[in-house]
């Protein structure tokens, strides 16, 4: 079990490691469950006897406002009531969606995450995050809504393709960059998969790391919690900019982590070479670079959308050294561009 403190002394929650069994049995006669198409289809069986289960299409691009519109009507019209509870069952896109429903249906009711890919146990179920994205850029609307507790199996794993587990490789790669540098030597000795002895040591260090950046700025105000973004400025304008159909999230922020290690470099802000990156990223067969043409300007100008700028310039979160990270402000976003450019030619 690892504990997590949510800001101004409103308590803590709990992340438990649980077998699929018991985490189903944790869904009692009033809950109602949020999930997603594939979920909804590998996990038939159990969750045949729930009422009260609300499925929406798998895939980010179902974290909009229009789906979310649909799934409060459908919640709202199960009975959902004031003291009832809200489960998040599935990845990062149903945690994020459920959660945000939780936020904000009857001013706020009570949530759980079950969060059932490896992307979503390491990253997005901790942290009390949730939200949908916009045209304009990702994860735009939001809120701040902590679980109640997170619940998580690693017997789903195994359900997932491997593409899958991949994806959730790139946030574990983060946290060696930004804060741990034994789990980034770790994860370039071998390779870690879903039969490795350690998956689950390694998971609870990502969840570790996760809650005392967290607990140290819950809202985001010191610029500590920003060094989670390690590759997210970058990654989530490759979202936005492919409609958020074409790269999924681990690989827009694989390609990311390369592409600001060269932004950190170019600025005079670190030394740290992008091939240093990209080596151990390549290991685990994640993307480095974008495929195919793309509009440079339309990327820039989305990443001058992002939700860490503040003043003039661009604000981003760059590794100086292995295990050092912090977010800086101002950078040239022409600068951005021409690096961006050397960079992918």
């Amino acid at each position: 079990m690892i504990r997590v403190r949510t800001a101004k002394d409103e308590g803590s929650y709990e992340v438990q490691f649980v077998s699929i069994k018991d985490m189903i049995a944790l869904i009692t006669q009033g809950d109602v469950v949020i999930t997603d198409t594939n979920l909804a289809s590998i996990y038939a069986n159990e969750l045949d006897g729930i009422a009260q289960l609300v499925v929406f299409q798998a895939g980010e691009v179902s974290k909009s406002f229009p789906v979310f519109e649909s799934i409060v009507d459908r919640v709202v019209a199960k009975g959902l009531k004031r003291n009832g509870r809200i489960i998040g069952f599935g990845g990062g896109v149903v945690g994020d969606m459920a959660g945000f429903v939780a936020a904000t249906v009857h001013r706020g009711v009570d949530f759980v995450q079950m969060p059932t890919t490896l992307l979503a146990m390491v990253d997005s179920s901790v942290g009390g995050k949730v939200g949908i994205d916009l045209r304009h850029g990702k994860n735009l609307l939001g809120a701040f809504k902590n679980p109640q507790s997170v619940m998580l199996s690693l017997e789903t794993l195994k359900t997932l393709p491997e593409v899958q587990f991949v994806n959730g490789m790139a946030e574990v790669i983060k946290y060696g960059w930004i804060w741990d540098v034994e789990l980034l030597d770790r994860l370039g000795r071998s390779l870690l998969t879903v039969n490795s002895g350690d998956l689950e040591s390694v998971i609870r260090r990502c969840i570790e790391i996760k809650r005392d950046v967290v607990e140290g700025d819950f809202e985001e105000k010191s610029g500590l919690r920003a060094i989670l973004n390690f590759g997210h400025t970058v990654g989530h304008a490759l979202e936005t900019l492919e409609g958020y159909d074409g790269l999924l999230h681990g690989e827009a922020i694989s390609i990311g982590m390369v592409a600001e290690t060269a932004i950190a470099k170019g600025s005079g802000l670190s030394d740290l070479e992008p091939g240093d990156v990209a080596e151990v990223l390549k290991m685990y067969g994640l993307p480095i670079r974008p495929k195919g043409d793309f509009d440079l300007d339309r990327l820039v100008d989305l990443m001058m959308a992002d939700k860490k700028n503040i003043g003039v310039g661009l604000s981003m979160s760059l590794v100086k050294v292995p295990g050092e990270c912090k977010l800086e402000h101002g950078i040239d976003p022409h600068q951005v561009k021409s690096i961006l450019a050397d960079l992918w030619n």
